[in-house]
């Protein structure tokens, strides 16, 4: 257990109803607190109000409410707001939903972070910690909060995703283990410069000691710029790690340490997965699988049998020779530039595009020149990318994504790949990330079925 909160649970403001903030008011009200709850949209919180009459309260968003001893806040509110502002003034805790669950936690916790690959590598981990046999909890930003976890039998694992927006509220939660898989331009939107964006990420290493385990990525100069007195353990799919694992030329990944034999965890063949970044995900699980205990035997068998995550360059399906992948989750350049990294040079049709979140598009130039044949250009950031893509290689505004897979469809040829990793935010034209790429394979689909394709998909 990792100590009773040292504040009184008595009135606890939680800022933010969606899952996070829901979870967090369950387990405050199970722990003994009286829950005001505050949004900035319209929510619908009859299911709280109703389950906890008398212990569950929405007050307006306008002003701290009196004799608050705590708030939580969920990972999509900014620290910016009035209201946590006053909170800190007048010297009131303000934290993540992960870091009130840590406090009632019994068992060790291994904790990923990143720009991308975050939720693969947390499910990798999951898996091979639950092919050794020990009890665990895949949680945190992968879709279940860490604060619905904390009832069960002591002594689980708890492989947890954390983003940049939950580690901003942690103060205590110090991971067993964790991983920085890579550093790249994201939520500039949010921070304002990727200096602030890597500080807010490096925290979850802040307050490690020498007993944990700090993952880092040693093919990303940024990630291994990050302080911890932890032990670190590097990963690299470029060249040999002294402490860490590393892949050799003929596919062999080897787990070395100062004055202890070679151990090969895994072959590049057991990852089921394209991409030459998701190597690097089961790398990074494995280190942190084998900080829990767990034996190469038990990390071969996860990979075998993992199924990987939709939307993360997934396989749609081939007609004629050319194939279609769902990249969808590719929302930033540096996502983008590791999904297209592993295709044969000029064999990509890309379709790009969405909503910027800050990012120079331009990073991705050098790149997309080397593997797209041509790119198809949708949604706000369409301009964006014509700039940066001007003479690097042919392209076309698309606008939509029906015009561009149809486009982009009728121009690949025989052993080439149609591949959606649009490198922005989906929210121009689509609900989320999961709505674009169920749309782009309904497309897909409909094309390599032979039938129409371009009516049917209803954005």
């Amino acid at each position: 257990m990792n100590g009773p909160w040292n504040s009184r649970l008595g009135r606890v403001l939680v800022y933010g109803l969606g899952l996070s903030g829901r979870a967090a008011a369950r387990l405050l009200i199970a722990r003994g607190a009286t829950v005001l709850a505050v949004d900035d949209k319209t929510v619908d919180a009859g299911d709280l109000a109703g389950a906890f009459a008398g212990k569950f309260e929405m007050v307006p968003a306008r002003a701290l409410p009196p004799d608050v001893d705590l708030v939580v806040v969920s990972p999509g509110v900014p620290l910016d707001r009035p209201i946590l502002e006053e909170a800190w003034v007048k010297g009131i805790p303000v934290i993540a939903e992960v870091e009130l669950a840590f406090r009632f936690l019994d068992g060790p916790v291994v904790a990923i972070t990143g720009s991308n690959g975050k939720s693969t590598t947390t499910a990798m981990a999951g898996a091979m910690v639950r092919a050794a046999g020990l009890p665990v909890e895949v949680c945190g930003n992968i879709g279940e909060p860490l604060a619905d976890k904390v009832e069960g039998p002591p002594g689980r694992v708890f492989v947890v995703e954390l983003s940049s927006f939950q580690i901003e509220g942690i103060v205590t939660l110090k991971p067993k283990a964790a991983a920085l898989l890579n550093l790249a331009e994201d939520h500039l939107d949010r921070y304002g410069s990727m200096a602030a964006y890597a500080n807010a990420k490096r925290r979850l290493f802040r307050d490690m000691d020498e007993d944990g385990v700090a993952v880092l990525n040693a093919d990303d100069p940024e990630t291994l710029r990050t302080p911890t007195r932890a032990r670190r353990r590097l990963f690299s799919r470029l060249s040999r790690v002294e402490d860490g694992c590393f892949a050799t030329h003929d596919g062999r990944v080897i787990e070395v340490a100062p004055g202890e034999s070679e151990i090969e965890l895994f072959h590049a063949s057991d990852v089921p997965l394209a991409g030459v970044q998701n190597l690097e995900n089961a790398m990074a699980a494995a280190l942190l699988a084998r900080a829990v205990g767990v034996e190469p035997a038990a990390i071969t068998a996860a990979l075998r049998n993992f199924h990987g995550l939709p939307h993360r360059l997934e396989r749609v399906g081939e007609r004629d020779g050319v194939t279609f992948y769902d990249d969808s989750k590719g929302t930033n350049p540096g996502a983008t530039m590791k999904a297209i990294e592993g295709f044969a040079d000029g064999t990509v049709h890309l379709i790009l595009g969405g909503r910027n979140k800050d990012a120079d598009l331009a990073v991705l130039t050098p790149m997309i020149r080397r593997k797209a044949r041509r790119a198809y250009l949708i949604g706000e950031a369409a301009e964006e990318f014509a700039a940066a893509l001007e003479g690097a290689v042919p392209f076309e505004r698309s606008e939509t994504l029906d015009r561009a897979v149809r486009s982009a469809a009728g121009q690949a040829r025989r052993g080439e790949a149609v591949v959606l990793s649009p490198a922005c935010a989906s929210f121009d034209q689509f609900r989320n990330f999961n709505h674009r790429g169920d749309v782009f394979q309904e497309l897909a689909r409909a094309v390599i079925a032979g039938g129409p394709h371009g009516e049917e998909a209803r954005l």
